[in-house]
């Protein structure tokens, strides 16, 4: 499993077939063609670090190089059992209040609808009341393949905080309509430049 301490020089020296999904994500890790790059910066540059270099999502980036391994579902379960784990403990809702008061400037004041709504009307819809297993996993998977001013809308029978919060950690800005009693829909652009 690739983790976000793991260094780039590490990563592709295990598996270098890894280096082209990482040129795929961002033209930045082009360098990494570039022998003297490769065996100086590579070797204490963290994945987590490259991510941030590269104006790549973390999440994403990890999830697409365990992918390309096989291990994306895994990668997924993980990712997965440590937000449940940061439900039981209250960390989440610390990180709900924290992301809630920091409102990008796309993010229209609590109540007004961001013009980016009308835009997003026209993205795929995923009913989650008519999955019979945990969405997460589907919802995960939708968003990995999601470009910046792309999107999609959920529709639930309740506001899911929670995932709200960890797609807003991974580029994605989110915009609440109650529809009615037991319908909520939950319109979600990936920001671009990092909003």
């Amino acid at each position: 499993m690739i983790r976000k301490e793991d260094t780039v020089y590490e990563v592709l020296t295990r598996y270098p077939e890894l280096k082209k999904v990482l040129q795929d994500l961002s033209p930045k890790f082009k360098k990494l063609d570039n022998p003297v790059a490769f065996n100086t910066v590579a070797r204490v540059t963290t994945l987590e670090r490259a991510a941030r270099i590269g104006g790549v999502y973390l999440r994403e980036m990890l999830y697409r190089l365990n992918e390309a391994l096989g291990l994306g579902d895994e990668y997924l379960s993980l990712e997965k059992a440590a937000i449940e784990d940061s439900l039981r403990s209250g960390e989440a809702l610390k990180k709900v209040v924290e992301l809630v008061g920091k409102r990008s400037p796309e993010t229209a004041p609590a109540g007004a609808r961001p013009a980016w709504v009308e835009t997003a009307r026209k993205f795929p819809t995923m009913d989650l009341r008519t999955l019979a297993e945990d969405p997460f996993d589907r919802v995960m998977k939708l968003a990995e393949g999601v470009k910046p001013g792309e999107g999609f809308v959920l529709v639930q029978s309740f506001e899911p905080i929670p995932l709200l919060a960890h797609l807003s950690q991974r580029g994605f800005l989110h915009h609440t309509e109650r529809i009615g009693s037991r319908e909520y829909r939950i319109y979600l652009i990936k920001g671009v430049g990092g909003h």
